[in-house]
């Protein structure tokens, strides 16, 4: 059994840390995995108390319920995507890759892609689109910066609603704790074991998922762990991703907007 008083969840690093927190236990349990084809409910001869839609005291009981209801929340309203993907080997960072998609009304976005470590791979970009233009800015290590016009611009290179589906039904989970946020509350839920129905963490160990979840659905963020071998090597992989500034996101044109239009 999981510490139930112990502090509240941290992000890592570039992650903001959630304030005043504390710490409600709730009865804790496991539950099976849906298929990703259809949602599940839990046994009507045993309700349960629902926390959000597809979570209950047990756990999550209905990912797909519960991946619709998050993405419910943030469709027809702005918000803020920040998420940071690293691979570290023997205590040495081989690549993080940090994105921050600022989603604004309509197809209004911009999205930031920045990637560091002995292996980053990808260049730097920024991409901008609102409703009449959409442009791209990249740089490169050496120091070159070039620009894209619509033609060639890429799309955010990540899920905008956070792939939640794939992270809550990969394995079973339970819910630690409810944590008080600002006059409201989250779902602190944690897995319970390995990824049991994911072919993506095939051969992974020391495995968790923590996620914050709210009453409405919206998985306001959620980190994922795990190790395995990669050319021979194990490596450690991390993943963070966290939604903030829901209906309070700007987007404005970067500076370099208008020279990108110009040289594209």
């Amino acid at each position: 059994m999981l510490n139930l008083n112990r502090s509240p969840f941290i992000l890592i690093v570039l992650f903001v840390v959630l304030a005043g927190c504390s710490g409600q236990p709730i009865t804790s349990g496991t539950t099976d995995v849906p298929d990703a084809a259809t949602s599940t409910t839990t046994d009507h001869d045993t309700p349960q108390s629902t926390l959000a839609p597809g979570l209950t005291e047990s756990g999550v009981t209905d990912a797909w319920a519960l991946a619709q209801a998050h993405r419910d929340s943030l469709a027809n309203t702005t918000y803020t995507e920040r998420s940071q993907h690293t691979v570290r080997a023997n205590g040495t960072l081989r690549r993080a890759v940090t994105t921050t998609l600022r989603q604004g009304q309509g197809d209004r976005y911009v999205y930031e892609r920045y990637a560091h470590g002995t292996a980053a791979l990808f260049p730097n970009l920024t991409v901008f689109r609102n409703d009449s233009t959409l442009v791209q800015r990249t740089a490169y290590d050496n120091g070159t910066v070039a620009y894209s016009g619509p033609e060639a611009a890429a799309t955010p290179a990540t899920d905008r609603y956070g792939n939640v589906y794939a992270v809550l039904s990969a394995s079973p989970t339970t819910v630690e704790e409810a944590v008080a946020h600002n006059g409201t509350t989250r779902y602190r839920v944690m897995s319970t074991g390995p990824p049991t129905n994911s072919s993506a963490y095939a051969g992974v160990s020391n495995y968790t998922m923590t996620a914050l979840v709210g009453p409405d659905g919206l998985v306001h963020e959620y980190t994922i762990s795990y190790a395995e071998t990669r050319g021979g090597q194990t490596v450690t992989v991390s993943t963070a991703v966290q939604f903030t500034a829901r209906g309070k996101t700007v987007v404005q044109p970067p500076e370099w907007a208008a020279d990108a239009l110009v040289n594209s």
